[in-house]
């Protein structure tokens, strides 16, 4: 990794049940000046990239907008003056909201978030806790793409909310920290829906032996410039994030999330299933109110006669569209 400009890079490891910390890296190397080895990377503010689609498709879950597959329009679109572009440079056309948020296309994302109202991500990300944010005007719709800054620290600790089933809690550093009192951000339906949307992200070593016995949900992120590359996710009892970059701030095209984080990610992933090959996920059942309808798989609405192919959605009835 050196090779090609990788020095530094820092994890945080959570268990999301009892919210304790119980590992975390600040940098490669505490003795290292050249990466500025003492800065600690888990409380820096940085870009979070993509990293904050999962809480925009949540929220539009909760509010009626759309379902898993409520099909998006991933095409050049203006919104007033902003016109984001993906990552590649390319348009998927129509895709459904599942595939646009494994693929982490950009322009569904801010489609969406668009639509979001009372709370909107700004409200959302300001009801987590997230400090230093700048007011709503200054951001705009960038929000979506990593306009704002967030630490490594607090994106865990959004990630840990969609495992306790939308419920916002503290971290814990010592075994004497108060648990605190949890905050509800979204609702458990929509938390267990985009869990089990991300679940399908297809790893990137892609290897059939790589198949994680414990389920992963995961997402990557890229900062504009190539600043920072991330992986955020949950996997079994645990929140695992890790970040790559520079603490200087400079970019290096190899910061991309799914090619500089994801693979240490994964690593870390598997080691801590080979420490622990009896390590097993929290149950976690479909909420009360989920229940699962046949869609259109080409439209996303309920299927008629000229419908060919069917798939079954998960539906909040009385909410989803």
């Amino acid at each position: 990794q050196r090779r090609i400009g990788i020095t530094n890079a820092a994890a945080i490891l959570v268990d999301a049940q009892t919210m304790e910390v119980k590992a975390f890296v600040g940098s490669a190397n505490f003795f290292d000046a050249d990466i500025q080895g003492q800065v600690n990377g888990v409380f820096a503010k940085r870009s979070p990239g993509s990293t904050l689609k999962p809480f925009i498709y949540a929220l539009a879950v909760d509010q009626g907008l759309l379902h898993p597959f409520t099909v998006l329009k991933d095409a050049p679109t203006a919104f007033g003056p902003y016109s984001p572009e993906n990552f590649d440079g390319r348009f998927a056309g129509p895709l459904t909201a599942k595939e646009a948020l494994i693929r982490s296309r950009n322009v569904p994302a801010v489609s969406v978030a668009a639509r979001l109202t009372n709370p909107d991500l700004y409200d959302f990300l300001r009801m987590a806790g997230i400090s230093d944010l700048r007011s709503r005007d200054y951001y705009g719709l960038a929000l979506v793409l990593g306009g704002g800054e967030v630490s490594l620290e607090e994106l865990a600790t959004l990630y840990a909310t969609l495992a306790n089933r939308g419920e916002l809690k503290s971290l814990r550093y010592t075994r004497e920290q108060p648990t605190g009192a949890a905050v509800r951000l979204l609702s458990d339906e929509a938390s267990f829906v985009v869990l089990d949307m991300l679940k399908d992200t297809p790893r990137p070593d892609q290897a059939p032996a790589a198949r994680s016995p414990l389920p992963v949900s995961w997402k990557t992120g890229t900062s504009y410039g190539f600043r920072d590359a991330w992986t955020m996710g949950i996997v079994g009892p645990y929140v695992l994030g890790v970040w790559v970059g520079n603490f200087d701030g400079s970019g290096n095209p190899a910061f991309v999330g799914v090619q500089a984080a994801a693979p240490l990610f994964f690593q870390i992933v598997d080691a801590i299933e080979a420490q622990d090959p009896s390590l097993t996920e929290p149950l976690r059942l479909p909420p009360k109110r989920l229940s699962r309808v046949e869609v259109c798989a080409a439209s996303g609405d309920l299927p008629n006669d000229a419908c060919p192919r069917r798939v079954s959605a998960w539906f909040i009835p009385g909410v989803s569209p």
